[in-house]
C-alpha cells in the first residue's frame, strides 16, 4: 500500500477532514487532495508536516505492520 493511501486510510478512520490536515500542516487544500488521491507525490517537507499535525512519527505509516496499527 502506498503512503497516499496509508496516510488517507488513517485520517478518515479517526473522522478527520482532508482540509483541517492540510491548512495546519500548511499545504494548499487541492494540493493536499490531490496527495491523498495519489495524483500528486508527496514531498519529504510535506510528510514531516503531516505525520506533526497527526502527531505521529515520521515512521508510522513505514511499517510493515501498519495495517494492524490502525486501529
Amino acid at each position: 500500500m502506498k503512503i497516499n493511501n496509508r496516510i488517507r486510510q488513517y485520517i478518515e478512520n479517526r473522522g478527520l477532514k482532508f482540509s483541517f490536515i492540510a491548512e495546519r500542516a500548511s499545504i494548499d487544500d487541492s494540493k493536499f487532495s490531490r496527495m491523498m488521491t495519489n495524483q500528486q507525490a508527496i514531498k519529504t517537507d510535506e510528510y514531516e508536516k503531516i505525520c506533526k499535525v497527526l502527531e505521529l512519527p515520521t515512521s508510522y505509516f513505514f511499517d510493515d505492520n501498519f495495517l494492524e496499527l490502525k486501529n
